[in-house]
């Protein structure tokens, strides 16, 4: 609930006096939300935690690499001082090349976000194993020979 009240004393001027009150019902977080299964109480939240950062940073990458087409493809348009257009494409490459930059470190983070949980999956088979939420092993291929 939002009170707003002003006050006008003859002296002073003007005075504002904001009342602010959080009513019941709120779920007493504020700020941004956490990632899924950031507590990390379980190897399905630390699963969901490494895939909602892998889908985030794909995402970021793509419209990052978008943006820098997008960026290049106007810096090209702008001529020089002087008016001409000779060194443009080279001007808009030299400046895209930082977003361009941005775009694939987040594509590298989102490839460290999948190797994260590759690497969880690995060092913790054996007590995975023991309460049945780890993969199966597969079985290796008897090799094809001719006798």
């Amino acid at each position: 609930m939002h009170k707003s009240k002003s006050l006008n004393p003859s002296l002073n001027g003007s005075v504002n006096i904001n009342i602010v009150k959080n009513g019941g019902g709120g779920s007493g977080k504020e700020g941004p939300k956490s990632s899924p299964g950031s507590d990390f109480m379980s190897n399905e939240d630390i699963r969901a935690f490494c895939e909602d950062g892998r889908k985030k940073a794909r995402q970021r990458a793509v419209e990052r690499a978008l943006d820098a087409e997008m960026l290049e493809g106007r810096l090209r348009n702008i001529p020089d001082t002087r008016g001409s257009m000779a060194g443009a494409r080279a001007r808009a490459r030299r400046v895209t090349r930082w977003l361009k930059r941005v775009a694939q470190a987040e594509k590298l983070i989102a490839k460290w976000y999948a190797a994260l949980y590759s690497a969880f999956e690995r060092e913790y088979e054996s007590e995975l194993m023991k309460i049945g939420k780890a993969r199966s092993q597969q079985k290796p291929q008897p090799r094809f020979g001719w006798r």
